[in-house]
């Protein structure tokens, strides 16, 4: 499966609107790939005016920073775990355990489809020679 770059960007806008429209928190920063962010502004009253005010629509953002009402940051990734605890569906901590679930499963995925090939150049190596 093969997805286009500007899809997956375009999908992390998308995501990151939607945090901001339902979100509990304050939206104060968003971090773009390559090392990139942007403050928002106390005066940007919708994700429109966010988006002409950011001008390059077509950047990956990596993370959506939130501010509570005592000061303190959660970073978060633009995704549907990101928008759950936005919302209020879930504590900082079980947002970064569901994260680490998520990353431990996708590192499990690779080294099995990794060793499964191996086993099956090796098989076919053997049969072959």
């Amino acid at each position: 499966m093969c997805f286009s770059y500007s899809f997956i960007e375009q999908q992390t806008h998308e995501m990151s609107k939607k945090i901001w429209d339902s979100s509990l928190y304050k939206l104060i920063r968003i971090d773009f790939a390559g090392g990139n962010c942007f403050k928002v502004q106390s005066n940007l009253s919708d994700w429109v005016s966010l988006e002409t005010e950011m001008g390059n629509k077509s950047t990956l953002i990596t993370k959506v920073i939130l501010e509570d009402i005592e000061g303190k940051h959660y970073s978060i990734e633009p995704n549907d775990n990101g928008l759950r605890f936005a919302k209020g569906e879930l504590t900082y901590k079980e947002y970064k355990n569901l994260q680490e679930k998520g990353n431990a499963l996708w590192i499990t995925i690779f080294i099995v489809g990794f060793l499964l090939i191996f086993t099956l150049m090796s098989v076919l190596v053997k049969f072959v020679l």
